[in-house]
């Protein structure tokens, strides 16, 4: 089923990102493995082509925000059909045992992709874009790696079927140019990854009207570069080129990369290619916008203005004080309207007056447990498809079953530090 796989390089040799793959025009229809920084990356083949690629950080964390985007394309993948695919792709319960594959098989995200198309979610046309995208994402971080030996490994890749088929040679084409544009914005952008978060209003008020800046305060709280994409239906360079006066004059704040991405290469880091002349764009899904304006504040002001950016309002349940306090610390500054409950038997009542866009739910109370509660909850029209995220110490594949049972979209472990929270928090607000 498997087998190694070695290029021309001598094991005394480097070899380079880019010689990878380009080594993978001449591999056998399958899937090639590479391991490096303790990251997987997979690269599946067919006739010399790639068909899919993905690593092992956050892949379905990324397959959402790419859903996300074309969801304005196609308006079946709204926020309740991505809850209802991670609770059946991305969670180990016994109950989807069906849905899974070993990991050295199959990337779970791509067997939501084929999920998404055979249940007529999905267009083959729009999942050909879907897939480009993710491919187009995965194979700039990988060309950032540091050279040195790419061992791999070697796999039948088992594809039911497939969207897209890339030219290696193009690919790489496009995606230079792109890391060249990366490269430029460095050393105040890194990495497209990191989170930008606006931190001084009196001195961006003096390039853009208030309310615009307003609006943007809200939008940058916790999103990265890519994720602030998905939600503005942009190009996540685009949107870093836009930023970068508002980051030189201290207006904006970096902080690096939330775990687990901040174990990728960085962009500013990787040494600027040499210039290509007029090369062929793979398709509208690799273009960089590019508009005649080049006044980069006005167009984020533009950017901004025609987002509808709301407070959301999280109810956090638990018959813990500490506990709800570090939640409150966690989540105090990050522009949330919060609302602390620690009587589980008043919950719902307040629940009701409220109206959240998201309830943090502990699962250990006295009297009315999380999964009574959250069953309670569910049974409201108003909060059918509310996201609950449930919280515990129990780590059990049972007790993740028992919370699926009774109406929660995910579930957080404790402990917890402030990156897992905000995490959690931002993948069912974007």
């Amino acid at each position: 089923m498997y087998a190694d796989i070695s290029t021309s390089v001598s094991k005394e040799q480097k070899e380079t990102a880019r010689e990878l793959l380009k080594s993978l025009e001449l591999s056998r229809d399958g899937c090639v493995y590479v391991i490096r920084d303790r990251i997987r990356w997979s690269f599946y083949i067919e006739r010399g082509k790639l068909v899919y690629a993905s690593h092992s950080l956050d892949s379905f964390e990324r397959l959402e925000r790419h859903l996300r985007m074309l969801s304005r394309e196609v308006p079946a993948l709204n926020d309740k059909m991505r809850s209802e695919l991670r609770l059946m792709f991305d969670d180990p319960s016994p109950d989807n045992a069906k849905y899974k594959v070993t990991s050295e098989i199959l990337c779970v995200e791509y067997l939501a992709i084929l999920w998404l198309v055979n249940e007529n979610y999905l267009p083959k046309t729009m999942a050909s874009k879907l897939v480009a995208r993710i491919i187009q994402e995965v194979i700039e971080a990988f060309l950032g790696l540091q050279d040195g030996k790419f061992g791999g490994m070697y796999y039948e890749h088992f594809l039911k079927e497939t969207y897209c088929n890339l030219s290696i040679d193009l690919i790489l084409e496009i995606v230079t140019q792109r890391l060249q544009e990366w490269y430029k914005l460095g050393p105040a952008i890194c990495s497209p990854y990191q989170c930008p978060y606006l931190v001084s209003q009196k001195t961006a008020e003096k390039r853009m009207s208030t309310e615009t800046v307003q609006r943007l305060g809200r939008i940058l709280r916790g999103f990265n570069f890519c994720q602030l994409g998905a939600l503005l239906g942009k190009d996540p360079l685009a949107i870093a080129k836009h930023l970068v006066p508002l980051i030189s004059d201290g207006s904006i704040l970096l902080r690096e990369p939330l775990a687990p991405l901040n174990m990728l290469p960085r962009t500013y880091y990787l040494a600027p290619a040499k210039e290509h002349d007029n090369i062929e764009k793979l398709a509208e899904t690799f273009a960089i916008e590019e508009k005649a304006n080049t006044d980069n504040i006005s167009s984020i002001s533009k950017i901004v203005l025609r987002q509808s950016v709301k407070t959301s309002k999280i109810v956090c349940i638990d018959d813990s004080e500490s506990m709800l306090g570090i939640i409150s610390s966690y989540l105090g500054n990050e522009d949330f309207q919060i609302t602390l409950i620690q009587d589980s038997m008043k919950a719902l009542m307040k629940i009701n007056s409220i109206c959240p866009d998201l309830i943090l739910l502990d699962i250990g109370m006295p009297n009315v447990d999380g999964y009574q509660l959250c069953s309670l909850i569910r049974k409201s029209s108003n909060f059918k498809y509310i996201p609950i995220v449930m919280v515990t110490a129990n780590k059990g594949l049972i007790n993740r079953a028992r919370a699926n049972i009774a109406g929660a979209t995910d579930y957080l472990t404790k402990p917890f530090n402030q990156a897992d929270l905000l995490k959690m928090v931002m993948r069912h607000l974007m």
